[in-house]
């Protein structure tokens, strides 16, 4: 792997002295941006070669590096790449790896600027597709961004979009139908808290029943017995006793004497 960078940074070395040498002669105005097009060619030439003669283990080593160890590369070497654009050429190269196939040629380059920026577009042609390698450079021609586009044909374009709106589609009506059962299933519940509601009343223990009062007494009916009569026998009595007539006592009322007065009696 380090072969290959020292194949393309040999080309790179030999570039940038022609780009020093461009830049003494350049007559252009400060306004304008001085640049060597054989030398951003180089820079696409070596991610490029890199791509090609890469196994997919060291691609995917350099799209997965972390900024500190891509700057350190990128100094040893003295590549024109930031350290984000590095990794990002390598990880875009990756995502389009299997749709591209083989790489076959290099079909041309296009460059433009913007008094800024300086964009390179590289035209390649590969086993499956075409694609366009776009590089944009800064006023120091150190590349800033990379971006590898594949070419797809209208019917690959209609094909991708009906599929993503198929998947969204189905995903929307999916949630729908999930939220439409979920409210549905609310029916439910009142009769489910219902059901548990009287397995506990069945389960609570019922209450001790409460004892009968006794019946009350039925009042006793004291005899009545004719109050004439009474007299008439309490005086014959009191006669007999006292061996005297009745002439001389009058019962006038009767009461009833302290039972325990006759029983010492």
């Amino acid at each position: 792997m380090r072969q290959n960078f020292r194949k393309i940074l040999t080309m790179l070395t030999v570039s940038a002295a022609a780009l020093g040498l461009t830049a003494c002669g350049s007559t252009a105005t400060a306004d304008e941006i001085s640049y060597d097009e054989s030398y951003l060619e180089s820079v696409a030439d070596f991610l490029i070669g890199n791509w090609d003669g890469m196994s997919d283990e060291q691609i995917a080593q350099y799209a997965e590096m972390d900024a500190e160890d891509a700057q350190s590369i990128l100094d040893n070497y003295g590549l024109p790449f930031t350290a984000e654009a590095f990794t990002t050429a390598f990880s875009g190269y990756m995502g389009n790896e299997e749709e591209l196939g083989a790489y076959v040629s290099t079909d041309g380059y296009e460059v433009s600027t913007d008094g800024e920026e300086i964009t390179l577009v590289a035209h390649l042609t590969y086993e499956q597709r075409t694609a366009d390698l776009s590089i944009v450079f800064n006023k120091k021609s150190v590349a800033q961004s990379v971006t590898l586009d594949p070419s797809y044909t209208l019917g690959e374009i209609f094909t991708k979009a009906l599929m993503n709106t198929i998947l969204g589609m189905g995903t929307v009506f999916s949630v729908l139908i999930f939220i439409s059962l979920v409210i549905y299933c609310f029916n439910f519940i009142p009769a489910i808290q219902k059901k548990f509601s009287k397995k506990k009343e069945q389960s609570a223990p019922a209450p001790a029943k409460a004892a009968a009062p006794a019946p009350a007494a039925a009042p006793v009916e004291e005899e009545t017995v004719d109050e004439g009569e009474l007299v008439a026998a309490i005086t014959a009595a009191i006669c007999a006793y006292t061996g005297s007539s009745a002439d001389g006592f009058v019962v006038r009322s009767i009461r009833r004497a302290d039972s325990a007065k006759w029983k010492r009696a």
